[in-house]
């Protein structure tokens, strides 16, 4: 079951975008009286985001003379972003703060001071729209691949969008001088602070826990390249993280990138860069993240979804150190340390021909494997703890867990591991009192209703589908199921998922995490 942040926004952009002038104002100001005023921000966000033709939206709050707390950060597809202050490229902020008025840029590789920007290893992007909100607060979009949509700045529903973000702000600071869990994202330096991240270790007491971290201690500071295997959710780039802080590359970035996320172009990009007049929108010269790694660690999750082509310059990396940007004939040295991540079995991916076994033998020098979170027996509780108690002190609450909630979750299986662990911690933390019990679980971890999105009852799929409702739901129901039957048929391999079903792997992400099948 989705939270209640994440079912609400929807119903807030679509009301908003549903109506226009006038009423759009009208519905902003429903909505504020009638949803609560976090919820309302992040739809507000959302909305800036489809407005400017944004990919993500941030916004801001001042928290001292140079720090600031993400108060909401959202993609494309109305999702929280993680990280977020990792994202922001923060000079673009002190020109909006300096002339104190809306800032804009359409190429921001051509501004003067990119160079040294990359030199520096700041986050990248193409494109900004940067509005200050009075003195303590402002809206960053931006675009990392094109631009944002032609004078947007001025669109009639941004400026509502702004309207309703201010109208909310001053419900929050009249309501509560204390930030909620779903408003305290961060409140991190808005620069590059590799070497001063917090000491990453793995939480538990299991035997196989116990030799995991052992392993990483011993194989960390070696700078060979680590295969990191087991399910979705198992905290694979924690433990990618916490190899990087024992490495010899410590002091250099740490840098992740899913590359089953992106269509094999922008993964080909994003990964090597490329030249002015590459492809049409590339408009100059574009390091990519090797490069931008470069003394450091970079992490490749989802390694087992590349395709044959990418597989092949990766093994050049590696090989070579070296990198050539897309449309570029100059090879670059690069001194990383590469880390990777699949869930899928890499050698049956290998014996099948869909995996180069050249660059399994480079990446899977060492292999370190996550067990599941259902083999870890008291862990779970261990685990469960810890989460508790980073939201206990973000949202200034001492709730604490019964012995009903603990019996539940040691007995639920954890298909998402410790991501579905965390997001039902969030969520009974959220709905429950000072004393968190087993009723504020989903439906799925109590066992009270079968989930929604898989046929266990016998019944066929036109009864099923008339039990729905509406036609919209009914499409849904079986769009669900079809794509859930479509990853148990391939093991989970993503690009598989994607030939069968015909659609592009940025489309299968998306609406797997609508239907909640992400942890699949």
């Amino acid at each position: 079951m989705e939270s209640a942040r994440e079912s609400q926004n929807p119903v807030i952009l679509n009301e908003i975008l549903s109506s226009s002038g006038a009423d759009s104002l009208d519905a902003i100001a429903r909505i504020l009286a009638e949803s609560p005023a976090d919820d309302t921000l992040l739809g507000l966000i959302d909305l800036s985001v489809q407005t400017t033709g944004a990919e993500r939206g941030f916004l801001l709050r001042r928290d001292g003379d140079d720090r600031w707390d993400c108060l909401g950060a959202r993609n494309l597809d109305g999702e929280d972003i993680r990280h977020p202050l990792d994202k922001i490229l923060v000079p673009l902020i002190e020109r909006a703060l300096e002339q104190k008025t809306p800032w804009s840029c359409s190429d921001i590789a051509g501004l003067p001071d990119r160079g040294r920007w990359d030199r520096e290893r700041l986050p990248r992007t193409s494109a900004a729209h940067i509005i200050p909100l009075g003195s303590d607060h402002l809206l960053y979009l931006d675009h990392r691949f094109g631009p944002l949509c032609e004078g947007s700045g001025d669109d009639p529903m941004l400026a509502l969008a702004l309207v309703g973000i201010q109208f909310a702000l001053s419900l929050q600071a009249g309501s509560d001088d204390k930030p909620t869990a779903t408003t305290k994202i961060s409140s991190a330096r808005l620069k590059p602070a590799v070497s001063n991240d917090k000491p990453v270790t793995m939480i538990g007491q299991h035997p196989d826990i116990i030799a995991l971290q052992q392993l990483i201690d011993r194989v960390a500071p070696s700078g060979a390249p680590i295969l990191i295997t087991g399910e979705s959710g198992t905290g694979k780039e924690l433990a990618a993280r916490s190899i990087h802080q024992q490495s010899e590359h410590a002091s250099g970035p740490f840098i992740s990138e899913n590359c089953g996320a992106l269509a094999e172009n922008l993964l080909e990009t994003e990964l090597f860069g490329c030249m002015r007049g590459a492809f049409t929108g590339a408009t100059n010269d574009r390091p990519g993240l090797f490069e931008l790694a470069h003394g450091g660690t970079i992490f490749l999750d989802e390694i087992g979804d590349t395709s044959a082509g990418l597989q092949k310059k990766l093994l050049r990396v590696i090989q070579e150190g070296v990198v050539r940007r897309v449309g570029g004939q100059e090879s670059i040295e690069v001194d990383v340390r590469v880390l990777s991540a699949t869930n899928l079995d890499l050698s049956s991916e290998v014996r099948n021909g869909r995996f180069r076994e050249d660059l399994y033998y480079r990446l899977n020098v060492i292999n370190v494997h996550l067990p599941p979170l259902r083999d870890r027996g008291e862990d779970i509780t261990l685990i469960a703890s810890h989460f508790l108690e980073g939201l206990n002190e973000e949202t200034g609450t001492t709730k604490q867990m019964t012995g009903d909630l603990i019996s539940a979750l040691l007995k639920h299986g954890w298909p998402g591991n410790i991501r579905e662990l965390q997001n039902e911690i969030r969520r009974v933390h959220a709905l429950g009192g000072d004393q968190l019990d087993a009723e504020f679980l989903s439906q799925r971890v109590g066992g009270t209703v079968e989930s929604s999105t898989r046929p266990t009852d016998g019944q066929t799929g036109l009864d099923r589908i008339q039990a729905a409702g509406s036609l919209k739901e009914a499409i849904e129901k079986l769009e669900a199921e079809w794509i859930a039957a479509a990853l148990d048929r391939f093991d989970g391999h993503r690009g598989q998922v994607c030939q069968w079903l015909g659609i592009p792997k940025t489309t299968l992400y998306a609406k797997m995490r609508r239907y909640g099948l992400s942890d699949r």
